[in-house]
């Protein structure tokens, strides 16, 4: 869904007018709004915590903003009636009658006062490897500005899973760090489910060769150019094709729809694609998977709690990180716990040593864990607590 020059000239004069109701409409503590990316999709650890609160508080109120009309409907006949838009003026007063916002990205409603009379907690969307905010170089003085008045300025509460993040987190959403709280995130909680993967794979996949052990390769995606899968000079499909069906393994790779098209159908069913038509959220199944590949992807913060291993193809470090014009918040060679091979024959090396040895960057693995994953499971559950009592509601 795109908004039109005059759309958004008429949603703006709403706002406007909702900066009026917002001082006479009295907020309801057991009512709680949900929303994420641009109040169009359904992702995030706010979809999470929302999940978790209509299965487990019946007590609470809760609504989830979607703003698209089709995902809307399409929403409301898998949950229920429990899906809203903040594009009308009725949608805004709904809104405004919540004593709580909850947030992965975006504000159920834009307005420069929002946060006076009800909490707005920030469940955001990962850990940012990756400078993000106030501290991303690359923002306008505007951007800044704008950032600040509407989202800063009205954050009651941001979660982290790590005590050690907090000052980062402070400085990359401008805010003081009293606002930062050690409660987790809500899609980590999926890791501790045990799952069969035999039966989703079968279900997506039913023609599948025989395997053992299963990798996901998560690239992240380049705005410069295709992704280069496998960036070796000495790269052989055909000795690649080998090792995996030697070893019994299936490489599934997850990436940028429009990427699907490299090395398709050239490794006789050991090289798979697990892209959002598969699988809307990767996290659903990240503990099923024997071994992560990636280079850029926050991802593998997450993965660390299935202690599983990992292995990093950064092979255009330098294009990627001037390209982006934000910089790592981290050194990237001392805060990815695994192999970097640059040539096929290191990669399947090392794909070998990590599969076969648990001790493999076992100690590397386990320090950065502990570094940005104090709080693993029962994010949802705390964050609850916290509102509730914050609230002061049973």
């Amino acid at each position: 869904m795109e908004y039109s020059i005059y759309s958004k000239i008429k949603l703006f004069v709403r706002y406007q007018l909702g900066e009026i109701l917002n001082l006479f409409i009295k907020p309801d503590p057991s009512f709680w709004i949900f929303s994420s990316s641009y109040n169009l999709f359904f992702n995030y650890n706010s979809k999470y915590l929302f999940e978790y609160v209509l299965e487990n508080h019946p007590e609470i109120n809760c609504k989830f903003v979607i703003n698209g009309d089709k995902e809307r409907k399409e929403l409301t006949e898998i949950y229920g009636d429990y899906f809203i838009e903040t594009k009308t003026l009725k949608g805004i007063r709904t809104a405004l009658k919540a004593g709580v916002w909850i947030t992965s990205a975006g504000m159920p409603i834009y307005l420069l006062f929002s946060g006076r009379r009800r909490i707005i907690f920030n469940v955001w969307h990962g850990v940012p490897l990756k400078r993000i905010g106030f501290l991303d170089k690359s923002i306008s003085r505007l951007q800044r500005i704008y950032t600040k008045l509407y989202f800063s300025n009205n954050y009651s509460f941001i979660t982290t899973p790590s005590s050690k993040l907090i000052s980062l987190y402070a400085s990359s959403f401008d805010v003081n760090e009293d606002k930062i709280r050690v409660l987790g995130q809500p899609r980590n909680d999926l890791l501790s489910k045990q799952l069969d993967r035999n039966i989703w794979i079968d279900k997506l996949y039913p023609k599948l060769p025989d395997f053992e052990k299963i990798i996901l390769y998560a690239p992240t995606f380049r705005d410069y150019g295709e992704t280069q899968l496998f960036p070796f000079d000495d790269y052989d499909i055909e000795l690649l094709n080998s090792f995996l069906k030697k070893e019994n393994l299936i490489i599934f790779i997850r990436f940028h729809q429009s990427e699907t098209s490299l090395i398709k159908e050239k490794a006789d069913g050991r090289i798979q694609f697990i892209n959002s038509v598969k699988i809307n959220d990767i996290n659903a199944v990240l503990n099923c998977f024997d071994l992560l590949i990636t280079d850029y992807s926050s991802i593998y913060l997450d993965h660390l709690i299935t202690e599983k291993p990992q292995l990093f193809l950064p092979y255009d470090i330098k294009r990627y990180s001037s390209n982006e014009g934000r910089g790592f918040n981290f050194n990237y060679d001392e805060f990815t716990p695994g192999p970097k091979p640059k040539t096929q024959e290191e990669f399947i090396s090392e794909i070998k040593s990590l599969l076969n040895n648990d001790n493999y960057y076992l100690e590397e693995r386990d320090k950065l864990n502990n570094f940005v994953n104090e709080i693993r499971y029962n994010s949802s559950s705390e964050i609850v607590r916290f509102l509730k009592k914050e609230l002061n509601l049973k």
